[in-house]
């Protein structure tokens, strides 16, 4: 390797030089660092009311002289003028703002974009983290373009919007009723499945994920920023899923997955006894289950967010005799009171997705096997659909919320599907009872609800029925 050149060697001691210099600012808070990589830095710091703010810190990196390897006198001034305009700056929006917020706190010093790439750094590195966070960091990158699978893979049409800044959007600039108006109004140019126009659903959970992002920058970082100008669209949610299973379809699916590893048997066993949901059942340990199997005590389950905390949610499932014969079998094989219950057949935790990927193989599996297509529409949530419904013919909705982990009856009724039979099978029922010796009724009242028992019956029944009660009558 040639040596350097002699002006090189004195380029790079000049410039070592100037590091050991000292480099003061006439500007609070510029300083120069001289350690590992020479920058200047601005760390701005207030007080207002007793309590101390601060500014994150800000850098700027001298740049290197490719000649030399060196830094040149030119360099270092030009960038303590950088650092010294930006800080000043940020006082200026301080004097200006009482001490209430810092330049950087603006919503004029942030684009969409910029916003929207902070928050997926945060949910990348971990220091932002909730239950809910892959979903919104999948819509994060859909927004900035980035997303790689998906019918809005690599979609640059929203780039005209997060290239304002926060001052600058308004609610056109995300939903729309007049398009040629407001043609860059980022849901017309979001794409459902398959190309499709996306769900009502689905536009919805868009903005609230860009809501969620401004709401953790309202609280966690300080920003000046307008929640009014993001609102929700009017859009109406779309009806609820109202899938369930009949014991024949679920004994189909389970015939299909025979071949399964048991652990995957039995937490699609319990998702359909229990009404968990897949990720509580993968989770449950031992040390939550009761000690007679007759029960489990779940903790931070699903759960609404508040001012951007997750609300510690518990709840007790008790088990049906299905669950409670599953549950001795797996201790009395298990080796450990403690730790997962359901474990792969090499000792591991068995994964959330690998349930699914199983229940759709054996789905796809029956659905060919008996010749019903429509078997390929139920999904392994469904079971909950199934459960909740079911009870819900018999026991009170309060009682099945609180096993089911609803907190309101709105949510709860998405998951009540009743059939239109069962609902007049349940019908009848009330009026047998109603109707029952010793009852008080009008005369009137108990001809109709005569008829509508008769209803249910067939011509040859009817007939049965008729004279059976003929006989009964007392004689005149």
């Amino acid at each position: 390797m040639a040596r350097p050149s002699k002006a090189v060697l004195a380029a790079r001691a000049k410039s070592q030089s100037l590091l050991t210099r000292d480099w003061p600012s006439s500007v609070p808070g510029v300083f120069f660092i001289a350690v590992g990589e020479p920058r200047w830095a601005a760390r701005i710091r207030w007080q207002k009311d007793n309590a101390v703010h601060r500014d994150k810190t800000h850098v700027w990196k001298l740049s290197i002289n490719p000649k030399t390897g060196g830094y040149t006198e030119k360099d270092l001034v030009h960038w303590q003028k950088q650092a010294e305009a930006w800080a000043e700056a940020e006082w200026l929006a301080l004097t200006k703002s009482g001490k209430e917020f810092s330049r950087s706190a603006l919503a004029s010093s942030w684009t969409l974009e910029a916003l929207l790439t902070k928050y997926l750094e945060g949910l990348d590195d971990g220091s932002i983290k909730y239950r809910s966070c892959v979903s919104d960091r999948s819509r994060v990158r859909v927004l900035l373009g980035i997303a790689e699978k998906g019918a809005n893979s690599h979609n640059k049409a929203f780039a005209p919007v997060l290239g304002k800044t926060m001052d600058e959007l308004a609610p056109t600039d995300f939903y729309t009723e007049h398009p040629r108006s407001h043609p860059r109004a980022i849901l017309l140019h979001y794409k459902g499945k398959n190309g499709q126009p996306p769900r009502n659903n689905a536009c919805i959970k868009l903005i609230q994920t860009i809501r969620t992002v401004m709401g953790h920058a309202i609280r966690e970082w300080g920003l000046d920023l307008d929640l009014t100008k993001v609102p929700l669209p009017p859009l109406a949610k779309d009806p609820g899923r109202d899938e369930t299973l009949t014991e024949e379809e679920f004994g189909w699916i389970m015939d299909e997955m025979k071949e399964c590893d048991q652990a995957t048997r039995d937490i699609v066993l319990m998702n359909r006894y229990s009404a968990m949901r897949r990720s509580e059942a993968v989770k449950l340990d031992w040390e939550r289950v009761a000690l007679d199997n007759t029960s489990a005590r779940l903790t931070n389950t699903k759960s609404r967010r508040v001012k951007g905390k997750d609300l510690d949610r518990n709840r007790v499932v008790p088990f049906a005799p299905a669950i409670v014969e599953m549950l001795a079998r797996r201790r009395e094989a298990s080796t450990s009171d403690t730790g997962a219950v359901f474990l792969t057949a090499a000792g591991a935790r068995i994964w959330a997705d690998a349930v699914t990927k199983a229940w759709e193989r054996a789905r796809r599996r029956a659905a060919m096997k008996h010749n019903d297509p429509l078997m390929l529409n139920k999904r392994l949530h469904d079971l909950r659909h199934t459960r909740i419904t079911e009870l819900g013919e018999d026991m009170p909705a309060a009682m099945i919320a609180k096993m089911s982990g609803h907190d309101d009856l709105a949510s709860f009724m998405r998951y009540f599907n009743p059939k239109p039979e069962a609902m007049r099978k349940k019908m009848a029922e009330a009026d047998r009872k109603r109707l029952a010796p010793g009852q008080s009724g009008d005369d009137l009242s108990r001809v109709e609800t005569a008829a509508v028992l008769l209803a249910e019956l067939s011509p040859e029944e009817m007939a049965q029925a008729i004279a059976k009660a003929f006989a009964k009558r007392p004689a005149a």
